[in-house]
């Protein structure tokens, strides 16, 4: 019973360890100039006029009236992709720190104060844990939740 109880020790050190490498290698200003890019700029507003002109979502770039997602691209991005329900997907490069990196920003139709409706975005990542600290207004949700 002891040695499984050390073995359980040392996994879970081992988990702390490697979580904690992973945000020190996350580089926060690259992945700010990534969410504030012009090119994401763009597909959001793509998406939002979408949605409120048409009540079924943008699946795909093309419908969204938005470029391809590798004609998107940045240092910081290595493409956007419009998917089902215009969840717009961000693919980050290596430079941020996070190679493979995700940002999806799901829209929601919102009424403004002036009583308009307008489309807000909810920032996640399904593979950066650590996303809250480089980007505070991005949550990680793992995928499949």
């Amino acid at each position: 019973m002891k040695l499984h109880a050390k073995l359980f020790a040392w996994v879970a050190a081992g988990a702390l360890l490697v979580s904690g490498s992973a945000m020190a290698a996350v580089n926060a200003s690259e992945i700010h100039l990534a969410l504030t890019s012009l090119r994401l700029a763009l597909v959001k507003i793509g998406v939002a006029n979408a949605i409120l002109s048409d009540p079924k979502p943008p699946s795909n770039n093309t419908e969204a009236h938005v470029a391809a997602p590798d004609k998107l691209s940045s240092d910081e991005i290595k493409a956007i992709l419009v998917g089902k329900g215009g969840v717009i997907n961000v693919y980050l490069t290596p430079k941020v720190g996070v190679d493979g990196g995700i940002l999806q920003l799901v829209p929601a139709i919102g009424t403004r104060d002036n009583g308009k409706k307008g489309v807000h975005y909810t920032c996640y990542s399904p593979n950066i844990p650590d996303i809250a600290q480089a980007a505070p207004d991005c949550t990680y949700r793992p995928a499949g939740e």
